[in-house]
This record gives C-alpha cells, structure tokens and sequence, in this order.
C-alpha cells in the first residue's frame, strides 16, 4: 500500500523502532497530548478526510471497521468549533446515544478535554463550551426532524433507519441555517431507496 494513503500515525508505526523512539523522544509533553486529539494531522487516513471544496452531502458507504463512525464524531467536533452552531445527530433510535454520542468512536471519546461538550441524554443534548448545540434525533421517528433548523448534520447507518426517506426528507428541510449547511451520512451498504 502506497504510504500516502495511510495516516501519519500509520506511516510512523512503519518505521523502525529506533526512529520511532526518536520521534517521540523529541515531542514535548505538550505535543505528545495534542497528538492524542489530532485528527485531522496524525490519526485519518486521507480518505477519511472531508472532499475538496464545496459540498453538501459527503457520503460514506463503506463495510465495518472503515471508521465511519470516527470520521462522523470528527466531522461533528471539526463543526462545533464554530461558535452557536446547531447540529444534527440523526441515528436509529438506541445507536443515537450508544454509538454516535457515547460510543468508543462517538463524539465524547474523540472530543479533547478542553473542548469536550457536556451531555444531557433527558434533553437529547450536546452543549460545547462555545455554544454549538447537538440535538439527537431517531432515524425511526421522522417527525422528530419537523420543525428543528441547523447548520448540519450527521446522519449514521442511514441504511438502518426504519423510515429512512421521511426523516431524511424533514432533516433537509431543516437544514437551513448559516451559508452552507453540510450532511456527513456514515452508513454500511444496504440497497434501500434513499441510497440509490
């Protein structure tokens, strides 16, 4: 496999012992600790990275352990960094919490501690320091999404959602605040409608 399509993190666990150690020996503590967190920079795989220029839907269709849900949880902090952003977090009813806010890859383990949101499951809510507010919301329940604006979305197992066209449909509608609102949809292969 050609070393550019691997991340920094793969390409330096590539390398010899000896040089790895020397990699990391030279790192402050500081920069070890900004690693942890650098996803963009170390962790992803350029694949894995946003599409070049303007886009609105980026959709992942890929088998387990692509990382979908890694990317989705990254896409969602990258987002949260603008102030008073409204996000959507739109999954089948229990991998909303489970996976996509509670999961090992879900936003509370890729958030760095400075920046972690606070999470109040009885609200359905994610509050950043900053103001950015994610909402969860069940694929299963379409009517959930009638209603609520954002700026964007991520939209997990697409595949799964029991009505999956309907609360695709009320989402769009919503997805009407700032100049660009964007949708990351994380989903395994499954030929239902809305994907075709």
């Amino acid at each position: 496999m050609a070393t550019s399509l691997l991340s920094a993190a793969s390409q330096l666990a590539l390398l010899p012992a000896s040089e790895r150690d020397a990699f990391f020996d030279a790192c402050t503590p500081e920069e070890l600790a900004a690693l942890e967190y650098d996803w963009p920079g170390f962790w992803a795989r350029p694949n894995q990275l946003p599409p070049a220029g303007s886009w609105k839907v980026w959709l992942i269709l890929s088998g387990r352990g692509w990382g979908k849900t890694r990317v989705g949880a990254e896409q969602v902090i990258t987002w949260a960094h603008t102030p008073q952003q409204r996000i959507a977090l739109v999954a089948e009813t229990a991998d909303v919490r489970d996976v996509v806010v509670e999961g090992e890859s879900g936003i509370l383990a890729c958030s760095p501690p400075r920046f972690r949101p606070t999470y109040q499951p009885t609200k359905r809510r994610l509050t950043w320091p900053n103001g950015t507010i994610g909402t969860t919301y069940s694929g299963d329940a379409p009517e959930q999404l009638r209603g609520p604006q954002h700026h964007h979305a991520w939209c997990d197992e697409v595949a799964k959602w029991r009505y999956a066209q309907e609360a695709w449909d009320n989402l769009e509608l919503g997805l009407r605040l700032g100049n660009h609102p964007q949708v990351v949809a994380t989903t395994t292969p499954r030929p239902i409608p809305l994907l075709r």
